[in-house]
């Protein structure tokens, strides 16, 4: 496995009615980009920012309006991108999120950013991956039982800075990972 990273954090999804684990409303983490170095993580859960920092790394700056409606689903609070701001390096960039219901593909958050398509969907329970403009460049993760935001980059392929800023702004504001359809299903019928 090339380029691991870790940060602690928010929690994971885990069921259709569950909420991310409690995290302090505002707290600032650092990241061990394993390309990058350090990357450093402020989040205002209360006012719904994150902001992303690093050597040699565009700041990427993710708010949430006043007016949206706050949901304990989701860290940043919505999945409503009207209700959203993103700018990487103080360029406006456009999101497009999934609603975020019942099937991993529903929680894809899309990212259009200067001339590159980001996509970040769910892999699985605990993983999302990484794309720029239809190329996988890693996974973002968070450990479940240490609740640490893991980055892992493939090998030989090219992340650049700017590609490892948006993806930890990503994982921060909207978790990672998914149950599948079928384990929803299965634990909303037996009461889990």
């Amino acid at each position: 496995m090339a380029g691991v990273g870790a940060v602690r954090g928010h929690g994971s999804r885990v069921g259709l009615f569950d909420t991310f684990a409690p995290v302090p409303l505002i707290q600032t983490c650092t990241v061990e980009d394993p390309l990058h170095g350090v990357v450093i993580v402020h989040t205002d859960i209360e006012r719904g920012s994150i902001e992303i920092a690093g050597h040699d790394m565009p700041a990427v700056h993710l708010h949430r309006s006043d007016t949206a409606e706050v949901s304990p689903y989701v860290p940043i609070g919505t999945r409503d991108a009207a209700q959203l701001t993103l700018t990487v390096d103080g360029i406006p960039a456009e999101l497009a999120l999934g609603r975020g219901r019942f099937t991993r593909a529903s929680y894809r958050v899309d990212a259009h950013v200067g001339r590159h398509h980001y996509r970040f969907h769910p892999t699985d329970e605990h993983g999302n991956r990484l794309l720029r403009d239809g190329k996988r460049l890693g996974d973002l993760m968070l450990e479940p039982e240490t609740i640490e935001l893991m980055a892992v980059w493939l090998p030989g392929v090219a992340v650049a800075p700017q590609d490892a800023a948006v993806g930890h702004a990503l994982a921060t504001a909207f978790g990672t990972g998914a149950e599948s359809a079928l384990t929803m299903l299965v634990n909303t019928l037996s009461g889990h």
